[in-house]
């Protein structure tokens, strides 16, 4: 059975493919990549939900059931080769619209792992829908295969506890997570009025 899409809001990816054009069409971007394609071969594909869990969930044990949507992902292919990815967040009207597109190491890992998670024989059997998980206080993502039955985590290189993708259990992937958590937390304790890290 093949990895499953799941459906982004209506219009949303035609939303963000005119906006990834018209930023293309008045040369906007300054990554090699997109700055280089042709404007007209530039497509949105493989959409999936971006979910998070914040650092004091995963220090206190929390799993992937305390994990919240924030947005949704695409893949930017340009002639068929994957070269960026594009996002979208919640306006304030709790509608989707389009926040950034980025080149880099996620990139062409998230491709790689998609790839390799159809041919997964837990995936052939199927349904599992594909979702991305996203923990920036570890500086973590990974793919986040989601079935009614069981979960399957796949870190993406780089990876802050290795095992860029593999499956990954949760509960090993939370257990490593929550040990880096902790030790971050006792390495530099919070002060009251302590400036917060900067978001990746």
């Amino acid at each position: 059975m093949p990895l499953h899409m799941p459906a982004p809001p209506a219009g949303v990816p035609e939303t963000v493919q005119s906006k990834l054009r018209a930023l293309a069409g008045d040369s906007r971007f300054s990554t090699q990549a997109l700055r280089l394609a042709e404007r007209d071969q530039l497509e949105v594909s493989t959409p999936h939900q971006v979910f998070t869990i914040g650092l004091d969930d995963i220090e206190s044990g929390a799993g992937l059931d305390a994990a919240q949507p924030v947005g949704w992902r695409y893949l930017v292919t340009a002639g068929g080769d994957v070269i960026a990815s594009a996002e979208t967040t919640q306006a304030p009207d709790g509608t989707p619209q389009p926040a950034q597109f980025t080149e880099g190491r996620f990139v062409g890992a998230t491709a790689t792992a998609v790839q390799a998670a159809r041919a997964l024989p837990q995936v052939e059997k199927g349904p599992f829908e594909l979702r991305l998980l996203r923990i920036p206080s570890l500086y973590l993502m990974a793919l986040w295969l989601h079935s009614p039955a069981t979960d399957l985590l796949v870190p993406l290189a780089p990876s802050p506890i290795g095992k860029e993708g593999q499956i990954v259990p949760p509960a090993q992937l939370f257990g490593d997570l929550a040990r880096q958590a902790r030790a971050r937390s006792a390495a530099a304790p919070h002060r009251p009025g302590a400036a917060e890290p900067p978001t990746p």
